[in-house]
This record gives structure tokens, C-alpha cells and sequence, in this order.
């Protein structure tokens, strides 16, 4: 036996090195597109570079875990209409199974100095829960709401956070 005979090795099938079925066209250069230097701003020795603290956002986390970010105003009940004192506010319908929360129960105003509660006449009331403290939210009056805090429109519980 040769070299050029069985060796022990199989050998692919004629044809296949030559027949182009596995390539691929070459790659023609692009040009590159030219990157702006890159610039070094030294910071102070010693000082460290806070970064902006992300703002948090009011959040309502409704009883069947629901969230609803607090921008403006916003008008809860279980069929709410905007009064005619906040005509931009934005209606929150929820779902009471216990008839507890009114039509147009309350409302939540987000200001620059914090959130706050109003009692729109509601037949059960408002209450602002703190730990053990609660606080009834008389009509016409607005009361501070602070994080953590639960809102209790009869029977219905709204938890306030910042997120």
C-alpha cells in the first residue's frame, strides 16, 4: 500500500472542498466614521462626584396591589367626576365590594410642599392613618399625607410611598 491509499482516514465525499456551499463573500472595508477625542474633565483631589439624586415619585398602592403614580390632582371614588374647584383632576375609579368609598369620595393634590387629602363630602370619611395615629380629614379641609402613611376612605386602604 501507498501513501496515497487507505490510511485509515475518510475523506470527504468529491466535489464538497470545491463546491462553495459553506462560503461566505468577502468583507469589503467600509470606511470608519471618525469618534470625537475623548475629553477628560479632572475632578478635584479628595472630592468625591455625587450624582444627582433621582426625584421620587408619590405612588398609591391600591388594595389589590395596584400602583397609581400622583402627578396634579387626582379625584378617587367609584365613579369620580373632577369638582368644579380642581377641573384638571384625574379621575381614579376603584373597585369598593363593601359600598364604603363614595362616588366622588376624595381627593389627593400633590404640591410643591407635599401630598395632601381632601374630603369631597364623602358619606364614610377620610382618615390619614399614621402607625397607630389617625387623623379624620373634615370636609372642605385638606390634611398632610407623609410617606408611609395609609389613606382610609371608609373601609377602603390606600398606601402612600415614594418611589
Amino acid at each position: 500500500m501507498g501513501d496515497d491509499e487507505d490510511d485509515g482516514f475518510i475523506g470527504l465525499p468529491p466535489g464538497m472542498v470545491d463546491s462553495g456551499t459553506f462560503r461566505t463573500p468577502a468583507r469589503t472595508e467600509r470606511p470608519r466614521a471618525e469618534k470625537p477625542d475623548v475629553v477628560f474633565v479632572p475632578t478635584v483631589p479628595g472630592m468625591p462626584v455625587e450624582a444627582p439624586a433621582a426625584e421620587q415619585q408619590w405612588v398609591l398602592t391600591l388594595p389589590d396591589g395596584s400602583a397609581e403614580t400622583v402627578t396634579g390632582a387626582v379625584v378617587i371614588g367609584r365613579n369620580p367626576e373632577a369638582p368644579t374647584h380642581w377641573p384638571n383632576a384625574r379621575p381614579l375609579a376603584v373597585a369598593d365590594t363593601t359600598k364604603s368609598v363614595s362616588k366622588t369620595h376624595a381627593l389627593i393634590e400633590l404640591d410643591g410642599s407635599g401630598l395632601w387629602v381632601h374630603d369631597l363630602d364623602s358619606t364614610n370619611g377620610v382618615w390619614v392613618v399614621v402607625g397607630e395615629d389617625a387623623t379624620d380629614v373634615a370636609p372642605g379641609r385638606r390634611a398632610g399625607v407623609p410617606v408611609g402613611a395609609s389613606i382610609e376612605l371608609g373601609d377602603y386602604v390606600i398606601r402612600v410611598d415614594r418611589r
